[in-house]
């Protein structure tokens, strides 16, 4: 016999709200579930879009994120349905595995044995088996198709969603000339050269990167490692890019050496050579805090306690070493 008093009732559920979907999507994006962040964005925006409509300043962050999820999860999709058959895959082997071959791969006509092994009073329907694995054949490549297109149509929607980001802030920064929507721009405007990179139209990913990276400069200090990425993802699709292999090796440098300013700081605060931070000043629309000291991503040296500045000093020492090889190896090249 139940324990539970009559009168109990269960607890009403939680109430869906936009930040309770963003806090969700975040934690699922931080664990890599992309799909269950796709959905809880999407949730929130058709939350927010009812209250605000779809193009209002507050829907930006969200469509940024919501973008940010869907390439993410495009990119895992892409690499999940092995869309880079390794160099040293036989041919054969290369279209068993992806299913891709017009029938050479195999015959049509297949038996469960051997034709001697066969009893000869065993009538077999040649014509209506060929028709039926016929048909399997075409259902197998229609279902391949499809799955091929999965991953070209979630980078679409992520660079749909983007652009409808970009064209939010775009506005926004026309309008108030704000310097925060100003870096979510750029942000904005390398996410959209992320999905270009991955779906190999280079032309359009230098746009968008070098106008990210312009953004970038114009608020972040050299040795921001946002500067830094944006550099160094600039010299990969240059690299990839015909007749642009110098471009490419200047930025790699230019990405070294923001990395290496950065290192400077974090050794000269390890030796307590860095002077305190200023106190933040009122800016211009009164509040109270230093358009600098908004801005900066990285963090503050002076903030940071000995084990997070050892730490970030090995990662970074690290990067160093591979993008000063990147650049010896490319340099003889420069000039041919």
């Amino acid at each position: 016999m139940s324990s539970t008093p009559k009168d109990a009732t269960p607890a009403p559920p939680a109430e869906v709200t936009v930040q309770s979907c963003i806090e969700q999507a975040k934690r699922a994006f931080a664990l890599k579930k992309y799909e269950q962040a796709i959905d809880h964005y999407a949730t929130a925006l058709e939350l927010i879009t009812k209250e605000v409509g779809e193009n209002a300043p507050e829907t930006a962050d969200l469509y940024f994120s919501y973008g940010k999820a869907l390439l993410e999860n495009a990119i895992a999709q892409s690499s999940v349905l092995g869309k880079d058959q390794p160099q040293d895959a036989p041919e054969e082997d290369s279209k068993v595995a992806s299913g891709s071959g017009s029938g050479t791969s195999g015959p049509i006509l297949s038996f469960s044995g051997d034709p001697e092994e066969m009893e000869e009073d065993q009538p077999v329907d040649l014509f209506g088996q060929a028709a039926q694995e016929q048909e399997e054949e075409e259902e197998g490549h229609e279902q391949e198709q499809e799955e091929d297109g999965e991953p070209e149509d979630d980078f679409n929607a992520a660079w749909e969603v983007l652009d409808l980001a970009r064209a939010i802030y775009d506005k926004q920064h026309v309008d108030d000339g704000d310097d925060e929507v100003k870096l979510k721009l750029a942000d904005t405007y390398i996410a959209l050269g992320d999905v270009s990179l991955e779906t190999e139209k280079f032309d359009q990913a230098i746009t968008d990167y070098e106008a990210g990276l312009k953004l970038k400069l114009e608020l972040l200090p050299s040795s921001s490692r946002h500067i830094a990425e944006a550099h160094y993802k600039l010299s990969m699709v240059l690299d990839l890019t015909s007749g642009r292999l110098s471009d490419a090796i200047s930025h790699a440098e230019q990405a070294l050496q923001s990395v290496e300013d950065r290192l400077t700081e974090l050794k000269k605060g390890l030796a307590g050579e860095l002077p305190p931070l200023p106190e933040p000043v009122q800016d211009t629309k009164g509040k109270g805090k230093s358009t600098q000291m908004r801005l900066i991503r990285d963090d503050y040296v002076q903030n940071m306690s000995k084990s997070q500045i050892e730490s970030e000093i090995k990662e970074l020492s690290g990067l160093k070493d591979d993008l000063a090889l990147k650049v010896r190896r490319s340099a003889p090249h420069r000039c041919k």
